[in-house]
């Protein structure tokens, strides 16, 4: 292994090693690990990603997710679209968070790292589409694939982030735990549009898409998957935590729920959609040619 690709591995797993060791010591309040992971992820995100696409391309979804993230967000709490009427409510984080208008800056560096672990568990169930853009249907069905495996992620964070926590605010509440069916919809339209919109400047600009180096090493196709999962198994050391918590909340529609069942709900969903899509990103991952599995 190259002196670079050594950096890559042993950077890799301490990120998400850093990642890890936060939501075991802020298990009790897991806000100050979300900021972690946003500062890990992009992080994670540019030695994993430089690698694959170049600073180029690399950039160009930083920038994409970013913008369209924020912007959506933004527009969505002036109008409702497309995320439905809500508001972010910071006033009991553990620190200050600065905002860009109404949305807070952290907000963006989650759709990127996040959004960058959908992406590559997308690419490589599909067997790794975005390195055969020549072919018309990955272009549409990899974002189309990768928006549902991000949304995974919203659905288990949202009833104890949103309803428990109330770090964002749904004003009229709704059907999934105090949250609306309008906002899974939203979070599946914008990370498709960033994601599409990536794809398609893939798909004319191939040359920057690298089939050497650190992406023949099987180690670097783990990292992203194992991050993805250790994102998804924070929600059940929380679940442990609370789980003889039975302090009521009642979101505002007047349903209420207790933290111990916001928490049971998270891990029961988790289980069967980012652990369902990094089950099948493993299993792709260690076939072979002939679609059997390597043993």
């Amino acid at each position: 292994m190259s002196s670079s690709a050594k950096l890559s591995y042993y950077l890799g797993w301490g990120l998400i090693l850093i990642y890890f060791i936060s939501n075991l010591i802020f298990v009790h309040d897991p806000r100050p690990a979300t900021g972690i992971l946003a500062l890990a992820g992009c992080i994670f995100l540019v030695i994993h990603g430089v690698a694959r696409y170049g600073w180029k391309g690399t950039g160009l979804f930083v920038i994409l997710a970013y913008t369209v993230s924020t912007f959506l967000e933004d527009l969505s709490i002036h109008t409702g679209f497309p995320f439905g009427n809500y508001h972010y409510d910071l006033s009991s984080a553990p620190f200050a968070v600065p905002f860009i208008d109404q949305v807070p800056v952290v907000v963006g560096p989650i759709y990127i790292a996040v959004g960058y672990l959908s992406w590559t568990i997308g690419s490589i169930i599909m067997n790794h589409a975005d390195r055969h853009l020549d072919k018309k249907r990955n272009i549409f069905l990899l974002p189309m694939v990768s928006a549902f495996i991000m949304v995974q992620f919203d659905l288990v964070q949202d009833p104890s982030t949103s309803t428990y926590q109330g770090l964002w605010v749904w004003e009229n509440g709704g059907g999934f735990v105090g949250v609306p069916l309008v906002n899974f919809l939203g979070w599946y339209f914008t990370c498709y549009l960033f994601m599409q919109i990536f794809t398609l400047v893939l798909a004319k600009n191939q040359q920057m898409i690298k089939t050497s180096g650190l992406v023949d090493k099987k180690f670097y196709w783990m990292q992203p998957i194992v991050l993805y999962l250790t994102i998804a198994f924070s929600y059940v050391t929380q679940y442990i935590y609370h789980i003889d918590n039975e302090t009521e909340i009642q979101d505002l529609a007047g349903n209420t729920w207790t933290v111990a069942n916001l928490y049971e709900i998270s891990v029961t969903v988790m289980v069967f959609t980012m652990l369902y899509s990094a089950v099948l990103a493993i299993v792709n991952l260690y076939k072979d040619a002939n679609g059997d599995l390597k043993t």
